[in-house]
């Protein structure tokens, strides 16, 4: 694989990053820059330079004694993230509903389209998560607090989902994400801000829960 000088450490980290959300590189697991180095056919200071990006996007996590490794999340951790994802995507969504103009409208309603046209039995997991990604972008949109979405958008249960993006994948068919939604969509629509807060907080909060026993069964020694 051979990458041009200006971007060796961007396209270092887009690859690990690629190698973690594949579960090819498994949370816990160490990350070796020389077997990198070499796999990429480049010299091992970008692929320092792309750890260090990893790192400050809180994906590779660095112990004098353990070195440089992916990070890894407690059941307890993932589970806690979620819930903090969906009390502030839910306060968002309920505060900015009156600012929506024609645009937010029209774009929330292409998503729910989407929903009708591309979820069913044949649909992709990845195809799930870009409309999961768009679905609840498009709900941010027209929130004027850019700290609080910045906040809902990058929270730890963004990081868990891409830590553990193999197992996220499986948590449910593609008949329980449309279902799931479905009741966002009825929520918004009813223009109700405690529905709206409410439903939000339990659509992540079911995620946590099936995500953080997912984890907690495929890796018993970090229950806690």
């Amino acid at each position: 694989m051979q990458f041009t000088k200006e971007t060796y450490s961007v396209r270092a980290a887009a690859y690990i990053r690629s190698l973690i959300r594949d579960g090819k590189l498994q949370p816990g697991q160490p990350v070796r820059e020389a077997q990198l180095s070499e796999t990429l056919s480049i010299s091992r200071a970008p692929v320092r330079e792309a750890l260090l990006i990893l790192a400050h996007q809180g994906l590779v996590s660095f112990e004098p004694q353990k070195g440089k490794y992916v990070r890894s999340m407690s059941a307890r951790e993932i589970l806690d993230s979620y819930a903090v994802a969906g009390i502030l995507e839910g306060a968002a969504v309920a505060q900015s509903l009156p600012l929506w103009t024609d645009r937010e409208r029209a774009a929330f309603d292409a998503v729910v389209r989407r929903l009708d046209e591309e979820v069913n039995d044949d649909v992709s997991p990845d195809a799930l998560a870009e409309i999961d990604e768009s679905f609840h972008m498009t709900l941010l949109s027209a929130c004027d607090n850019e700290r609080l979405v910045d906040l809902a958008r990058t929270s730890c249960s963004s990081l868990a989902k891409f830590l553990y993006y193999t197992y996220w994948r499986t948590l449910f068919t593609p008949r329980d994400f449309r279902d799931r939604h479905d009741r966002i969509v009825e929520a918004v629509h009813s223009g109700d801000p405690v529905r709206i807060e409410t439903t939000l907080r339990r659509h992540y909060e079911e995620v946590g829960h099936r995500l953080s026993e997912r984890v907690r069964q495929a890796f018993p020694a970090e229950k806690s």
